[in-house]
């Protein structure tokens, strides 16, 4: 081969077969590659380092870090209970279908009342006209036929569906059915089949 060291000089003479023939292989294409290439002058002389300084952290800045770090720790805890809790509150409990004339029609999913007996309600309605401006809808629980006990007011923008949320505060049990009226009147513009 070429100008190179010698593998005897290199490695002796006391190795067993397989490796001397696998490291012979291996120093004759080194030798064959020859020396790396010459390192260019531009890099001769190493570039210079940037001053840079070390500037301790004081004891006030230390203490706003870890409340800092607290706090977020804090926000994150009480963002995945109120996830938590909002998503057991979310259960669909049973779903009232409403209807009514010209179309009109509702459904009301009554979720998992709470610890004071709220029934937090979600009502999708749809069909019913938009009102003048100041009047509402109402949602009524009924006894016997008759308007008795009122679960909220909402109104309607446009003719499509609109979602609100209502709320019972009673014992669902003692009521027959669910309506709805126009704020101030006792005329059913929606209703369950039982009222």
């Amino acid at each position: 081969m070429s100008d190179g060291p010698r593998f005897e000089d290199l490695v002796g003479t006391d190795l067993p077969p397989e490796e001397r023939a696998r490291l012979e292989r291996v120093h004759d294409m080194l030798v064959a590659a020859g020396p790396p290439p010459e390192l260019p002058p531009g890099l001769a002389t190493p570039p210079e380092s940037p001053k840079a300084e070390v500037i301790p952290l004081r004891r006030e800045r230390w203490r706003t870090a870890g409340l800092a770090a607290a706090a977020a720790l804090i926000i994150a805890f009480g963002a995945g209970w109120w996830m938590g809790e909002r998503s057991a509150a979310d259960t669909v409990q049973f779903t009232v279908e409403m209807s009514g004339g010209k179309g009109a029609h509702a459904t009301l999913d009554v979720l998992s009342a709470d610890a004071a007996g709220n029934w937090p309600m979600r009502m999708q309605v749809s069909g019913l006209p938009v009102l003048p401006h100041g009047h509402t809808y109402a949602l009524w629980l009924t006894k016997k036929g008759a308007l008795d006990s009122q679960c909220g007011t909402f109104t309607v923008v446009d003719q499509g569906t609109t979602t609100v949320r209502l709320n019972a505060p009673y014992k669902l049990k003692e009521y027959s059915g669910w309506v709805v009226v126009e704020s101030g009147t006792q005329k059913h513009l929606l209703s369950t089949a039982t009222v």
